[in-house]
């Protein structure tokens, strides 16, 4: 499989079953989470799988920046002062223990009269959190998702291994 194949295989067609044709929206934000660090680990010159320190946060938010609406660009966390960092109340909080950071509320579309827009901040429970809507993100990475591919096809990425083999096997198997 290639890159290409699997982001459109698997970053976009198994996350939007998962979230749409499954009702699973809560699993979605991990899964988008991870497909974002993805998309920027194509962005880089490192191997996929490396060890170098601090790539996760780099390859995250350099997805957000140059693949994202700039409405996302307030939440990546630039300085240790920010409350809304994607990167570390998104993916590192669904990824290590499950639950989202304190500073977000995650929700479906249904719950949007309750708790607010997409990316509005709103004081829930006593604390301002970024609301994420689970359709909205993954629209949005859809579209960064595209972006990526629209790059592969236009051979606007220097490093090769988006044009190699990424995966012997496809997930289907």
């Amino acid at each position: 499989m290639t890159v290409k194949e699997f982001i459109q295989n698997v970053l976009i067609g198994e996350i939007k079953k998962i979230q749409q044709e499954e009702g699973h929206h809560y699993i979605s934000f991990g899964l988008i989470s991870q497909g974002i660090e993805f998309l920027g680990a194509c962005l880089d010159n490192e191997p996929f799988n490396t060890n170098t320190r601090g790539i996760s946060s780099q390859r995250f938010n350099k997805a957000i920046t140059e693949l994202f609406d700039s409405k996302y660009h307030t939440f990546v966390k630039t300085r240790s002062t920010e409350q809304f960092d994607l990167y570390g109340n998104l993916r590192c909080g669904l990824l290590h223990v499950f639950v989202p950071g304190a500073d977000l509320e995650v929700i479906q579309e249904s719950e949007i009269k309750d708790y607010g827009e997409h990316l509005d901040v709103k004081n829930l429970r006593n604390n301002d959190r970024l609301i994420l809507v689970s359709q909205n993100l993954m629209a949005d990475f859809e579209n960064a998702c595209n972006n990526i591919i629209a790059r592969i096809d236009n051979n606007q990425i220097t490093n090769n291994k988006v044009y190699n083999q990424l995966l012997s096997t496809s997930p289907e198997d």
